[in-house]
């Protein structure tokens, strides 16, 4: 597998924000704004998609996360919720910023502070459908980098989600 830019090459598993997970295939190229470009083509089990090779930062667009940094998330989903404010623009705006970073990490966080907001009062629409989007968004990528069924991830999030509500609760 010969490196094809800094961050990826053929045969990587990748994770896109609205595709989901999905293999690098090969290199083609493709007219974006005018000019052909050479983009790396992803084939996920539903679709295909190509994003720039010299991509370097791409925020739709990130390798699959590590077993490390699944450890990582788990940390997150069992601590302390953090950042639980009652004004429903701020919970907009963090929803919006996490939404466009795709960094797993801020996913966990959010998903973690909405879930104990929701155990203390009902959820606004935005909210619980970020909830709802994020949570199938970490599942999907939990589950392939571990290579199992997501459906058997979900008990395992709702318990450390639970351990996390239960610190909060302790903590107040």
């Amino acid at each position: 597998m010969a490196k094809l830019s800094p961050r990826y090459s053929i045969g990587d598993r990748v994770a896109h924000r609205n595709y989901g997970i999905g293999q690098i295939d090969c290199i083609e190229n493709k007219p974006i704004n005018g000019v052909q470009v050479d983009c790396f083509r992803v084939k996920t089990d539903n679709s295909v998609y190509w994003f720039p090779t010299d991509s370097k930062d791409n925020p739709r667009v990130h390798p699959l996360a590590t077993k490390v940094l699944i450890q990582r998330v788990i940390e997150i989903l069992q601590s302390a919720p953090h950042g639980l404010e009652n004004d429903p623009i701020q919970w907009k705006e963090r929803i919006d910023d996490v939404w466009a970073s795709g960094d797993i990490l801020s996913i966990s966080r959010l998903i973690r502070d909405l879930t104990a907001l929701k155990t203390n009062k009902k959820l606004i629409r935005i909210q619980d459908q970020a909830l709802k989007n994020l949570k199938d968004c970490l599942l999907r990528e939990w589950a392939a980098s571990l290579q199992v069924d997501a459906k058997s991830i979900q008990p395992k999030l709702r318990a450390y989600l639970k351990i996390s509500s239960a610190n909060f609760q302790s903590a107040a």
